[in-house]
């Protein structure tokens, strides 16, 4: 979809929640940012009825920091992305141009059921709710989807493949790190599995074999889930597989042979592409196979590890595939000047250097790294006059001879954050002190090529 100079995207999601859906939303929106495009999260009331819209922005993804609103300008140039869960909106804007982000094509259905099955309760209670419904008049709509799952979905549907787009996601930094650290000598023979998919499948096969240890993902932290798969040899999902899911993906990076269903995405090679003989149908016929899979790879765990070996590539290769996506999508490219933080903080020698590579062609300071001043904060009441404004949330640096130009203020904590994001690549320092160098190779550890020593 085109972007002209004034064009703003919104990405509606909702507040103050954690889930798939919105982690995606936000790796979207950070990516956009990167890219240069003038996009903010459109942060909507959460099903939960626990929404703060003086604080909207759920405690996990703060580190993201990307601008947000609460209301969108429904202009010609601007655009909206909608996902499935809040096709409702679809109508409320009739003049900005509309992505239908396709994140999960199972929940699509079952929202839509829920409206209708509500009405049947009583038809005159309040007018039938809106919802986006592939209609040959909506020719200006652009799919993304998140999966092969959601891509023939829509195709199926009569949208015109030259209107589709695959836009898929990617598991965050903090799993990814950690999933690196993986000791396969350290396994044992437990299956895991996720109590909210497919349970009644997994009570079958608990019930056949009894001696299989079978652990339950059930009320754990996102560390614990990564310590039990890490420990587990096998992961089963007999879901319905509503579009790419990510514990599979998580299973698989912590070193677990994945076993599923063929429901969903599970029901071709490109989702998840593991050989046939790691997928199974889910009738009484197929419970003991299931059960004879388990214990074969339990006895040959290595061999069968080895054997989704291009699950795990694809997995990895997630985050560069979706940055391209993006960018494809939009048809954007990436900024010519690079972005830097100011180690340094609120310091002499910050200031003097942000004036300083201000002038440089090639680097962009777009942060300053400071945890006494970051996330709309002062935690020392030292008065910052007028050098640093915090606003929404959000703390900024402003130069004296900036021109209005503001630096975003952040804690060392997403600074390693926004650089394994790769929103951030270059630390720069004024005349550093060997402590300073060392701070910052203890806190965030970057490649000696990406700190930029000025004097």
């Amino acid at each position: 979809m085109k972007i002209f100079p004034d064009t703003k995207i919104f990405i509606i999601c909702p507040g103050n929640i954690h889930s798939g859906g919105p982690e995606l939303c936000h790796q979207l929106c950070s990516r956009l940012v990167e890219l240069g495009a003038d996009a903010y999260m459109f942060y909507t009331p959460n099903s939960s009825g626990s929404f703060n819209p003086e604080n909207p922005i759920d405690s996990f993804y703060k580190k993201y920091h990307v601008p947000y609103v609460l209301e969108v300008e429904d202009k010609p140039h601007n655009i909206l992305v909608v996902n499935e869960s809040a096709n409702v909106y679809f109508d409320s804007y009739k003049r900005i141009r509309k992505i239908f982000y396709w994140m999960s094509v199972d929940n699509y259905i079952i929202n839509i059921s829920s409206m209708i099955f509500q009405m049947q309760e009583n038809a005159l209670a309040k007018p039938m709710p809106k919802f986006f419904y592939f209609d040959s008049d909506d020719k200006a709509i652009e799919h993304w989807t998140q999966s092969e799952y959601a891509r023939r979905f829509v195709l199926l549907n009569g949208v015109p493949e030259k209107r589709v787009y695959v836009v898929e996601d990617y598991l965050n930094q903090a799993f990814l790190s950690n999933a690196t650290k993986i000791n396969l000598d350290e396994k044992k023979d437990v299956v895991a599995f996720n109590p909210a998919k497919g349970y009644q499948i997994t009570q079958r096969l608990m019930e056949i074999a009894p001696d299989i240890t079978w652990f339950p993902i059930k009320n754990m932290t996102p560390q614990q889930v990564q310590i039990l798969l890490s420990l587990s040899k096998i992961y089963i999902d007999f879901g319905n597989h509503p579009g790419k899911d990510r514990i599979p993906r998580e299973a698989a990076l912590s070193g677990c042979v994945v076993i599923t269903g063929r429901r969903g995405a599970a029901g071709n090679d490109v989702d998840i592409n593991i050989p046939r003989e790691f997928k199974f149908g889910e009738t009484e016929e197929d419970f003991p196979k299931i059960i004879e899979k388990i214990r074969e790879t339990f006895d040959n765990f290595t061999t069968n590890y080895e054997k989704q070996n291009d699950y795990r590539k694809r997995i990895l290769d997630d985050k560069n595939r979706f940055a391209q996506e993006v960018a494809a999508a939009f048809n954007l490219n990436p900024p010519k000047k690079i972005p830097a933080a100011i180690t340094q903080g609120f310091s002499p020698k910050g200031y003097k250097l942000t004036e300083m590579l201000s002038t440089y062609d090639d680097y962009e300071i777009k942060f300053l790294i400071d945890d006494r001043f970051c996330n709309g904060q002062n935690s020392t009441g030292v008065d910052v006059g007028n050098y640093i404004r915090f606003e929404k949330n959000e703390s900024y640096f402003l130069p004296k001879t900036g021109g209005g130009r503001k630096i975003l203020v952040i804690s060392s904590a997403d600074a390693n954050f926004l650089y394994l994001e790769g929103r951030l690549k270059k630390f720069a320092f004024l005349d550093p002190e060997e402590a300073e160098l060392e701070n910052l190779n203890s806190t965030i550890r970057p490649k000696k090529s990406d700190v930029l020593v000025v004097s």
